[in-house]
C-alpha cells in the first residue's frame, strides 16, 4: 500500500473517471513506494509491485482502448503551491499494464525536496 497520502491522492484523482477505473484501483493497493528521485525541477516515484498485483493488470486490448496509440500515461493535473513557486505537471505512467510511476515536473523552477503538505490539483482543461 502506498504510504504517501500526497502521492497517493495524486494517483487516485488522475484515475478517477477513467476506463478500467476499478481495475486500477485495485492496483493501487497492491503498489509501495520503491524509491525516489529528486531531479532539482521535480520528482519520480517508483513503485514496487505486490504479486497479487498481477490479477489487475491491464491487457493489451485494454491499454489500447485506454491509451490508443499514445504513450502509457495519464496527464490530467497540475499541482499548485504559490507559496513555495509550485505549478507542476503530475504524470501517472504505466508500464506493461501496471501503474509504474509518478511523474511531478515543475515549470517555475526547483521543486521542494520535502513532500508539500498544502497543495491544490487542477484539472487540465
Amino acid at each position: 500500500m502506498i504510504k504517501s497520502e500526497f502521492v497517493s491522492n495524486i494517483i487516485e484523482l488522475t484515475i478517477e473517471g477513467e476506463k478500467f477505473e476499478d481495475i486500477l484501483f485495485e492496483q493501487i493497493r497492491h503498489l509501495t513506494e520503491k524509491e525516489e528521485e529528486h531531479t532539482g525541477l521535480g520528482l519520480y516515484v517508483y513503485f514496487k509491485y505486490e504479486p497479487e498485483i498481477e490479477k489487475y493488470r491491464l491487457t493489451e486490448s485494454q491499454l489500447a482502448e485506454l491509451f490508443g496509440g499514445f504513450a502509457h500515461r495519464l496527464e490530467k493535473f497540475e499541482l499548485i503551491n504559490s507559496e513555495i513557486n509550485v505549478l507542476a505537471d503530475t504524470i501517472v505512467h504505466f508500464s506493461n499494464g501496471l501503474i509504474d510511476y509518478l511523474e511531478i515536473w515543475n515549470k517555475l523552477g526547483d521543486y521542494p525536496k520535502g513532500e508539500l503538505v498544502s497543495y491544490e490539483l487542477k484539472r487540465h482543461d
